[in-house]
């Protein structure tokens, strides 16, 4: 896996959501970048909401309104 070269400050892109909720942690900064297999690059996520994601199997994306597999994704870390 590269790392991708771009601002490290970047949020979690679930900052906003309670702590713990699906995965998320409030105070941790974006750690990857989620490319889905349909849309591409889509958000920059936390490492604990990464994990969370990869342990669920399946993602429903609702840009194409399906769900894929999380085996379909790819997820680059951001260069810390």
């Amino acid at each position: 896996m590269s790392l991708l070269d771009f601002d490290t400050n970047l949020p979690c892109e679930g900052s906003h959501h309670h702590r713990s909720l699906s995965g998320h942690a409030a105070a941790e900064p974006g750690a990857y970048m989620v490319i889905s297999p349909c849309c591409g690059p889509k958000v920059i996520q936390c490492s604990p909401r990464v994990s969370a994601m990869q342990a669920s199997g399946v993602l429903y994306c609702g840009t194409c309104e399906s769900e894929h597999l999380t085996s379909q994704y790819t997820f680059l870390p951001v260069e810390q």
